[in-house]
């Protein structure tokens, strides 16, 4: 389908355009913005395609983008994404808004056969028999004018959208399995989604669970201390300190402020402006909160080849159950999760095995996975075994 396009660089215009889409059965829409220079996003371009045309909106320039997040607030109107939770969070850090009545055509896609996640250009192509040019993936969408060649990559974006949305539904429906994707896009519908932990960089490393009480909670607030200040300079975290940086300064500290001076691997501006706050995080006595963090931890993963060998089986039926019926294995179990689910990760939802997962998988299949109990085999004379 052809649409017109209308490239919107003021207010009075946006609200002109946006204000009457309130209420409409869907839109699709996009965002480009520049994520590496600062600690918080810069949103530079948003691109919206509805029923009448496609609207290329200069964030920049318009401010106030009241009128598009009430859209994406109304349950009235679905809204058609291609790795939507990219964009979600974006508007949820910049401006707290979390939608509702969601469709994307990624998840879509991993319900009728595509490995997940799947591209949007190679989803195209295949559905609607259409080339897309990504040549312009890394624009400078901060430059003004932007690119005409960025423009038209940005518009492509958008502009097959819809027409995915109604290939991708009809290959769902005749598979009953519209209400799985609906189901799974339903997590972007909560605003913990993507509310940020800011412990969960340090419970998530292996390194934790080599050190003891006094070390688990350093590293704690050196992880917090980090995004704190990067969030008051709004600057990449990294920019404040190289993660791999952290476990060295653990270990300075341990030694005196005079081992932080005598470590050659710590770059001197980074520990001669930041020394006493460290040594303060160091030597400051744990709080209740910290104390219930360490405590919450499972402890470091036992080195158990037998227990390791059946959540592996477990996860090669997984697959086959997902090869038999044409899911993506990588969008019904994802490896991160299943990782967590096999080392007891405190931080695993034990709800990603229950809903379609669950229909999918089969009770004795969940329960197993659930239960981490130890399988069983029993070899049969002709060749075969019996697994329980």
């Amino acid at each position: 389908m052809s649409y017109p396009i209308r490239y919107i660089d003021n207010q009075t215009d946006f609200e002109r355009e946006l204000v009457p889409l309130k209420g409409q059965p869907w839109i699709g829409f996009d965002t480009e913005f520049v994520g590496e220079k600062t600690f918080v996003p810069v949103l530079c371009l948003l691109q919206v395609v509805h029923q009448n045309g496609i609207l290329l909106i200069d964030t920049l320039s318009v401010k106030n983008l009241g009128a598009f997040l009430r859209i994406l607030e109304d349950p009235e109107t679905l809204k058609i994404t291609h790795a939507g939770d990219n964009d979600y969070r974006i508007l949820y850090i910049l401006f707290g808004t979390v939608p509702v009545n969601l469709f994307d055509t990624q998840i879509a896609a991993g319900f009728v056969g595509y490995n997940y996640p799947a591209g949007f250009g190679k989803i195209v192509e295949r559905e609607l028999g259409v080339s897309l040019s990504k040549s312009h993936t890394v624009a400078d969408w901060e430059a003004r004018p932007i690119d005409d060649k960025a423009l038209n990559y940005a518009i492509e974006d958008v502009k097959y959208l819809p027409d995915l949305y109604k290939k991708l539904t009809a290959k769902m429906e005749r598979r009953g399995r519209a209400k799985w994707a609906k189901e799974e896009s339903m997590k972007w519908e909560n605003g913990d989604f993507f509310s940020a932990d800011p412990y969960k960089e340090a419970i998530s490393s292996d390194f934790i669970y080599q050190l003891d009480r006094k070390e688990q909670v350093f590293l704690l607030r050196i992880y917090a201390w980090r995004r704190q200040r990067a969030t008051e300079l709004n600057i990449p975290k990294e920019q404040v300190l190289q993660s791999r940086y952290v476990s060295a300064i653990l270990r300075a500290l341990k030694d005196g402020s005079g081992a932080v001076r005598a470590n050659r691997t710590l770059p001197e501006n980074a520990w001669k402006k930041y020394q006493p706050e460290w040594q303060a995080l160091w030597k400051a006595p744990a709080e209740a909160h910290e104390i219930e963090i360490i405590n919450g931890l499972p402890g470091a993963p036992p080195d158990n080849p037998e227990l390791e060998w059946h959540y592996e089986l477990l996860y090669h039926f997984v697959k086959k159950q997902c090869l038999d019926n044409e899911i993506s294995a990588a969008l019904l179990f994802p490896r991160g999760d299943f990782n967590k689910l096999k080392s007891g990760h405190p931080d695993f939802d034990a709800s990603i095995l229950d809903g379609w997962r669950a229909n999918l998988l089969g009770p004795e299949l969940v329960q197993w996975l659930k239960s981490g109990k130890p399988l069983q085999i029993d070899w049969l004379p002709e060749g075969g075994c019996i697994i329980h």
